[in-house]
């Protein structure tokens, strides 16, 4: 067999066997298993972009930072260990009364049919429903503040929503909030 064929096995071999050799370990003997690598900060969001039938408002982080009624809400981060974090905004319902999404009796059907696109600096994006934004317990609210500070590594201005068990659908670097309505034309 040739050298480099022979080490070319052998590295791929090697983990094989390591993980072989760790399987077969007690328990008590295994090291922890690494956490998961962080994964790089988003690009930094100074502005959200906000579309719902042709009309489209950008609010700045400042309009944000002072829009009235800001939420606190303490969260569960299981992508974090499992950790405690708080973050404060606005409630995501507030920001989308600026495009003139309301939770009025009159508006109610057009809610209940709309879906809600919100995406990041990253392009990641998520949808939520219109009723479980505006007629929830929950709380879905655009973060500009995490502990009272700046959150500079989720992007300055993120989606945090208390609901949901993992944060699958927090948007870190929001950038965009497209409201879209489903309902039947007549």
């Amino acid at each position: 067999m040739k050298i480099s064929t022979a080490v070319a096995l052998l590295l791929v071999l090697s983990p094989l066997a390591l993980r072989a050799q760790t399987d077969a370990m007690p328990p008590e003997t295994k090291a922890p298993a690494p956490m998961e690598a962080m994964k790089p900060p988003v690009p930094p969001s100074k502005s959200v972009n906000l579309s719902f039938e042709g009309k489209t408002v950008t609010l700045s982080l400042t309009d944000l930072v002072n829009m009235p009624n800001q939420v606190t809400v303490h969260v569960h981060n299981a992508h974090r260990g499992g950790i405690e974090e708080t973050y404060s905004g606005p409630l995501l319902s507030d920001v989308l009364a600026k495009i003139g999404v309301t939770a009025t009796r009159e508006n109610q059907p057009l809610i209940l049919h709309s879906v809600i696109v919100a995406t990041g600096t990253d392009h990641y994006y998520v949808l939520y429903s219109g009723g479980e934004v505006m007629f929830s317990s929950g709380k879905v609210i655009v973060a500009v503040m995490k502990t009272g500070l700046p959150d500079t590594e989720g992007g300055l201005i993120q989606l945090i929503n208390t609901d949901d068990v993992k944060p699958a659908r927090w948007v870190h670097g929001l950038m965009g909030i497209s409201v879209m309505t489903l309902a039947a034309q007549h």
